[in-house]
């Protein structure tokens, strides 16, 4: 993984080197892991089938309807179950448990100490709706001037396309956005898109599934 450094070391770096922010949503702004998994064992059961535990880390990164398609894929269940309803399964599900999820502090400590000074941006692989629910259920809102969600491109992480269209909005050259990012997919983005990026998985709690 490289070097950790801490969230002051951060800061400073930012300073010296970048004009903009971009934070992925899941696992980085928020511990959410806890209730994504809970929520997708749910929905998995409502429709008869078991969720894959094991392959939770493995799906990091994708979109809920992307995870949806390879659960099926696993169970030979393509014909039977609609992706797109088992994933607005999981959806509805998530929603019901958005008061598990917590802030990821380290992270929120830079958010916080650059609201007002740089640009910042949310890029995740969870739909618009989705991501704003959470994003007001911990008050975040108002620290981002553009959200970015799986719903307004067209290719998700690990392409760049997230990324890039969170540097358009916010008029940055792409090299001068510092990503935030914990999923390996999130991480080969941001660097498909040309921009440093830091992991926060040593930031956060660990989740033993």
């Amino acid at each position: 993984m490289g070097q950790v450094l801490t969230p002051e070391e951060v800061i400073l770096k930012i300073k010296s080197s970048f004009s903009a922010l971009i934070f992925d949503l899941d696992g980085t702004l928020t511990d959410s892991n806890p209730a994504h998994l809970e929520a997708w064992t749910r929905a998995c059961k409502a429709f008869g089938i078991e969720y894959p535990q094991d392959k939770f880390y493995y799906f990091a990164g994708l979109s809920s309807l992307k995870i949806a398609e390879e659960i099926l894929e696993m169970y030979g269940k393509k014909e039977e179950i609609s992706a797109c309803d088992l994933s607005a399964r999981k959806e509805k599900e998530f929603d019901l448990l958005q008061e598990k999820v917590k802030p990821i502090e380290p992270v929120l400590h830079i958010v916080r100490h650059f609201y007002g000074k740089l640009p910042m941006a949310v890029g995740t692989g969870r739909l618009k709706a989705s991501s704003f629910k959470t994003l007001e259920h911990l008050g975040l809102t108002r620290y981002f001037d553009v959200i970015i969600a799986a719903d307004e491109v067209n290719h998700h992480k690990p392409e760049p396309d997230t990324f890039l269209l969170c540097a358009h909005k916010m008029d940055v050259n792409p090299n001068k956005c510092l990503v935030f990012e914990d999923a390996e997919r999130g991480l080969e983005a941001a660097r498909k898109a040309g921009m440093e990026v830091i992991n926060v998985t040593p930031w956060h709690p660990q989740m033993k599934i």
